[in-house]
């Protein structure tokens, strides 16, 4: 069949239009001119090409499909997010598909290249923790599959994109962590996880440096250790601080980028004899189902990830354009402890 690997790509370069003016014209939006839509229905036919979508969605114009781009599958905190983003598209009617996005820094990536084709009424994007040199591309590519679909975005989005959002403000979630370390007689305390070229203002870093800031204690370059939000990460950035610094200045508390890396600072100070949280307090970040099994119960913050994908969906369905924050709420467990 000449249309069998025919695109919407192979298309739009034979009528010399965008995908976003064939994904109208497939629509049947009126917003398109007759001389436009003659020539990319000359090249369908020419292709004999078939899109990727039922027949409901073509005659109506709604497929009741939603799309959700998440990053790292196999950490559970996705899972949750999506969790709720499922529940909430199945109590208003939709259908909701999983689609990776396993490399957050990857420059091959583009969203409206991957999702141009899919027959859907709209899409969620998790935007987390990106390097400073690629912001302006991954806005420029989401701009651009917002001319194909509604875009939702979730996660860590910078306050300058021009989207509909369910934000998380990790600058004030880190605030709160150190003061609360604080209240508890911690001054050395040490920071795991994340990148250095991350610019967003809500990020982790402005709000551990300014924690630290009110609470009159020095940033201690030793005590911030870079990595990716895994348990082998955690355990390698324990052991450099503990490896770099003698023990007279080693921290009291330590605080993970996610639960994941605490699990693995759990590890490396069991493997070094360090008694948790007697010589060691740790908290971690998105109350993952594991936290009160591990030993000790790990102290974390619960962002209320199945809400922040309901809200999501929410938005998408309704149209309406709010950037909001997601709430949070520490959880206190044994794994932290006050100053003797």
């Amino acid at each position: 069949m000449p249309g069998e690997n025919a695109t919407i790509y192979d298309i739009a370069s034979d009528a010399g239009v965008s995908i976003a003016t064939v994904s109208r014209v497939l629509r049947g939006e009126q917003n398109v001119s007759a001389a436009t839509k003659e020539k990319v229905q000359r090249a369908i036919e020419k292709r004999n090409y078939r899109p990727s979508s039922n027949a409901r969605g073509l005659t109506s114009n709604t497929t009741h499909s939603l799309g959700i781009v998440l990053p790292k599958l196999l950490n559970p905190h996705y899972a949750m997010i999506f969790t709720g983003a499922q529940e909430e598209a199945a109590r208003q009617g939709y259908t909701i598909s999983l689609f990776p996005w396993n490399s957050l820094d990857t420059r091959a990536y583009d969203p409206a290249t991957m999702l141009a084709e899919r027959r859907l009424d709209g899409i969620i994007v998790c935007v987390e923790y990106l390097p400073a040199d690629r912001g302006e591309q991954v806005l420029a590519s989401l701009q651009n599959l917002r001319r194909v679909m509604p875009v939702v975005l979730i996660g860590c989005v910078p306050p300058w994109y021009d989207f509909p959002a369910v934000s998380n403000n990790n600058a004030a979630i880190m605030k709160d962590i150190v003061a609360y370390l604080v209240s508890l007689g911690h001054e050395k305390i040490a920071f795991i996880g994340g990148i250095r070229e991350d610019n967003d203002p809500m990020r982790r870093e402005i709000g551990y440096r300014e924690g630290l800031r009110e609470a009159r204690l020095p940033y201690t370059d030793s005590y911030r250790v870079y990595g990716k939000g895994t348990p082998e990460a955690g355990i390698a950035a324990l052991s450099t601080i503990f490896d770099t610094l003698k023990p007279e200045y080693w921290p009291t508390a330590v605080i993970a980028m996610n639960d994941l890396m605490a699990m693995g600072c759990q590890t490396e100070a069991r493997r070094r004899g360090i008694a948790m949280p007697e010589q060691l307090s740790l908290i971690g970040c998105d109350d993952l189902f594991c936290a009160p099994y591990l030993y000790p119960a790990l102290t974390s913050i619960n962002s209320h990830q199945q809400r922040t994908g309901a809200r999501a969906v929410q938005l998408l369905i309704s149209g309406e354009n709010k950037q909001e924050t997601g709430d949070w709420e520490l959880v206190e467990r044994a794994s932290c402890a006050r100053i003797k």
